[in-house]
């Protein structure tokens, strides 16, 4: 019996929250077939021509596998809050719900990285749900492209084998003055390098910093979270 837990605990997706009720967190993460674009379902199989003939070999995205495949194996996060922020010179303000904005967010420190890469992105937002995730896999956070969002989050690739709290960065570009972000506009996918099934698992329990040897007690954690290298 030991043995069949250990087992069916490599394959869970362990989701809890100290701040969104369960309930709630669920519908804010959504896996296949309900991760799909609102658009998807108004796109033909084949091209329809101007005379309105449909041209069997002209496919649309509905027979593309990579577009399928991304979501048969992601997770949509989507936003539990309304999130609006007012960008000014040297202040930031702005709200998430009813809180300010800086329950939920952080001004990634510039000198960490934004500073030395010379680029068309004056800050990077560091937004904090409050919800961790735990997997024996390889989790993938990346930009949700296909749905098509006035802002770009950054991609990584985490270990998250101990509980980790799942943030997004999302870019600010050079001139933008305003993010608007309202309840249920996706934020990112989320996908696990594995072959396997995975289960996704809502628990109630709290979760405790304390529990674990990470950031609680550590200036780093960086030699936990490293992944080995798989290219030759």
């Amino acid at each position: 019996m030991l043995e069949r837990i250990m087992f069916d605990r490599k394959k869970e997706i362990i989701i809890k929250s100290n701040e969104i009720p369960i309930d709630i967190l669920k519908k804010h993460l959504v896996s296949f077939p309900y991760n799909m674009p609102k658009y998807f379902k108004d796109i033909p199989s084949t091209f329809v021509d101007g005379i309105n003939r449909r041209i069997r070999s002209k496919k649309t995205v509905k027979s593309c596998s990579g577009f399928i495949n991304l979501f048969k194996r992601s997770i949509l996060f989507t936003s539990p809050y309304d999130i609006e922020l007012f960008i000014e010179r040297d202040e930031i303000r702005g709200s998430v719900g009813g809180h300010d904005w800086k329950k939920y967010f952080n001004h990634h420190a510039d000198w960490q990285f934004i500073d030395y890469a010379k680029s068309d992105y004056t800050y990077i937002l560091k937004f904090c749900p409050y919800f961790n995730i735990q997997c024996d896999k390889t989790l993938i956070v990346s930009n949700p492209w296909w749905h098509m969002n006035n802002f770009e989050i950054i991609p990584g690739l985490i270990n998250c084998k101990e509980p980790l709290d799942l943030n997004i960065f999302i870019l600010i570009k050079k001139g933008q003055d305003h993010v608007y972000i309202p309840q249920n506009t996706t934020l990112c996918y989320i996908n696990f390098e594995t072959e396997e099934q995975l289960k996704l698992v809502f628990k109630d329990k709290n979760y405790k910093y304390s529990d674990y040897q990470g950031l609680f007690y550590r200036f780093s954690n960086l030699k936990d979270k490293l992944l080995k290298n798989i290219l030759k």
